[in-house]
């Protein structure tokens, strides 16, 4: 009886930690989008700033951007490294359902 409980509580646990992942990886990807979207952008209007004299305003945004890269590279990494640590606990104990 109370093995069907536990099997119960770590299914629903393993379902909401799922869905709140998938739901992540939605809002990165649409971030993502925006972040190329607004690269684009700032390529197309970055001579007509710097013909206004905006150097220091073309340097931020190239900071900014470079900031989001490397956080965005950063993260990439770990969830690599999530994913290869769960295909070896997989492999290690299938009886899990992972």
């Amino acid at each position: 009886m109370w093995q069907r409980n536990l099997q119960d509580m770590y299914h629903h646990g393993k379902r909401a930690v799922g869905n709140a992942f998938n739901h992540a990886v939605k809002w990165d990807g649409q971030i993502d989008h925006a972040m190329g979207l607004g690269k684009r952008i700032f390529s197309a209007l970055q001579p007509a700033i710097q013909d206004m004299g905006g150097s220091n305003v073309n340097r931020a945004v190239m900071q900014g951007i470079q900031g989001y890269e490397s956080g965005r590279n950063e993260i990439m990494g770990q969830h690599n490294q999530v994913q290869a640590h769960l295909s070896r606990l997989r492999r290690a104990a299938p009886e899990l359902d992972l």
